[in-house]
């Protein structure tokens, strides 16, 4: 039910409330948590693909992006807007069962997408797998876990019930895991929490 939710808005997301400022947001949280030398990094719930431009404008982008989403149709209008770009692949699969080799990548982002991952711990645990030992994996909003639990509830349907925990809680969750934590940190402009494998 939700993969449809999403596939049928994919076509319009980037027109929606907000979607426009998101990419020059998400710069400023990119900045913050993309380790320099990064040479593969995995955009996990990328949706239309709102980071990959931000991605290229850093000052040493990642030579691979992986652009991972559960929708197709998300993937399909990403693909849509970056076809010119190198470098960047498209896989459609669930954050929870990546299709990757152990420690493929040296950053992995999940921006604006852990609400929807029903099974959370299981899809950290599986995401934290694929990182090489020393790379780091961020979760990223642009609100902090109350306004966002606040708006997912008030839109109903599909993702009534989708619930970002308090970034303390993530912290604690992803220590459990075996992480290092960094950044631990939520306002009401921004939420992030930045973990980094153990070495």
């Amino acid at each position: 039910m939700k993969r449809t939710w999403f596939d049928q808005l994919a076509p319009a997301w980037d027109s929606l409330p907000g979607q426009s400022e998101t990419a020059a947001r998400a710069e400023t949280f990119l900045q913050r948590v993309v380790p320099p030398g990064c040479a593969r990094l995995l955009d996990a719930g990328s949706g239309t693909g709102v980071l990959v431009e931000p991605l290229l404008r850093l000052p040493h982008p990642p030579a691979c992006i992986v652009e991972f989403d559960f929708s197709c149709a998300m993937l399909s209008e990403s693909r849509r807007k970056h076809a010119a770009l190198p470098g960047i692949r498209y896989v459609c699969a669930d954050l929870a069962a990546p299709p990757f080799p152990a420690s493929s990548f040296g950053c992995i982002l999940v921006f604006s997408a852990l609400p929807h991952v029903e099974d959370q711990r299981a899809a950290l645990s599986a995401l934290l797998a694929l990182l090489r030992p020393g790379g780091r994996l961020a979760v990223g909003h642009l609100m902090p876990s109350h306004a966002l639990n606040a708006m997912h509830a008030s839109i109903g349907g599909a993702v009534a019930d989708d619930r970002l925990p308090p970034a303390a809680d993530l912290a604690a969750l992803c220590s459990s895991l075996g992480a290092r934590v960094l950044i631990a940190e939520e306002n009401e402009q921004e939420y992030t929490v930045l973990v980094e494998k153990s070495v």
